[in-house]
């Protein structure tokens, strides 16, 4: 396995005015010295760019002309780091500041045997000892969500060891160039569109049919299929100024995701065993998007997920054809309870995920 050096820090902004100067002095702070910081901006209006161009010149400002979502903008990030030969690149959001020695953790972890993607430590930014998170749920119905958060913080710092964790989130997680390599096909070179920005080509690091969530737990989920460990570094601490914002939108974009995920990384007998269940559940989702007024957002996903198909089904080949591990080991580090952050409802914890993590102790014995 290659050795890290060269590290390629992405931030992807866009109207992140209010964060970014806070962001990008602490990553220049940084006690690693051979890092270089990659900016893409998906075309903000608050001068954002402006900002990074004047204060901050050592970063390289990428342009482009359109938002193209946290996805778009990622893998425009990467694929310069892919063909400026960086060893790895580190995702960090534009709302964040990091601790001085967060990349040397990082990399510490990093070059532990088998392990392909690491996620620092984030902790809350107005709360700074308690966490907001300390890796991703990866649920066997294709759901992510946030694992211990609002926790005190020094249970996990003083860990000894670092953990495996379900997925590493978007947020600030470090992944090794040839993970990106052995994931995708190579993308094409970026090009100047025609109001001198940058355009995103379709690539394939992340999705690129995903624009914004799920996305993290997509990749992570491929590199565990071909055989990689994720990992979180609890010594890389990582300050978020998180928002909890959920909103129809945000349901639209999950929701086709998720099935998106399932019906691309699951192999077919699995799909099948799994389809009781998830029926079930679309018809909790169903009544859930109508009582929220969200039914026309639940059915537009499905609209989507048909439209969409053929690349889909293009992609499940190209996962399929990659993999190394077997469903029933990769079942083995995703989670049967259902238990989203910020979310207290008495049917979901009495009745809906009692029942989801049944079917998963007696599915998983077949799987």
């Amino acid at each position: 396995m290659k050795m890290i050096n060269k590290i390629a820090i992405i931030i992807v902004t866009y109207n992140g005015s209010k964060w970014i100067k806070k962001c990008f002095t602490s990553v220049f702070k940084s006690s690693y010295e051979n890092y270089d910081v990659i900016v893409v901006d998906n075309a903000s209006t608050d001068k954002s760019a402006n900002i990074i161009e004047s204060e901050f010149p050592k970063a390289k400002l990428i342009r482009l002309e359109k938002n193209t979502g946290f996805v778009g903008g990622n893998n425009v990030g990467i694929k310069y780091a892919m063909e400026n030969r960086y060893d790895a690149v580190v995702l960090l959001n534009q709302d964040t500041e990091v601790k001085e020695n967060w990349l040397d953790e990082l990399i510490k972890v990093a070059s532990l045997d088998n392990v392909g993607i690491v996620q620092a430590m984030i902790l809350l930014g107005n709360e700074r000892d308690l966490t907001n998170n300390v890796g991703n749920a990866m649920h066997y119905l294709g759901f992510g969500f946030v694992k211990h958060y609002r926790e005190s913080a020094n249970q996990w710092l003083n860990q000894i060891e670092p953990l495996e964790i379900g997925y590493a989130s978007g947020a600030a997680m470090l992944i090794k160039r040839e993970v990106l390599k052995n994931l995708n096909t190579p993308p094409p070179l970026l090009r100047r569109g025609q109001g001198g920005g940058y355009v995103d080509d379709s690539g394939s690091y992340f999705d690129s049919k995903f624009f914004a969530y799920h996305e993290d737990l997509d990749l992570c989920w491929r590199a565990r299929l071909a055989g990689y460990k994720i990992m979180i570094a609890q010594k890389s601490i990582v300050y978020h100024y998180y928002e909890f914002n959920r909103n129809k939108k945000m349901f639209y974009w999950t929701e086709r995701n998720r099935w998106c995920v399932l019906l691309q990384n699951y192999q077919l007998g699995t799909l099948l065993i799994l389809s009781p269940m998830l029926f079930g559940i679309e018809l909790l989702m169903i009544l859930y998007s109508t009582a929220s007024g969200w039914l026309n957002y639940k059915l537009q996903s499905y609209f989507w997920i048909l439209k969409n198909m053929p690349a889909i089904l293009s992609k499940r080949r190209e996962v399929q054809k990659m993999r190394k591990l077997s469903d029933k080991e990769i079942i083995k580090h995703m989670d049967s309870k259902l238990k989203f952050s910020e979310v207290n409802n008495p049917l979901l914890k009495y009745i809906v995920s009692p029942i989801v993590e049944l079917y998963y102790k007696v599915i998983k014995i077949f799987i």
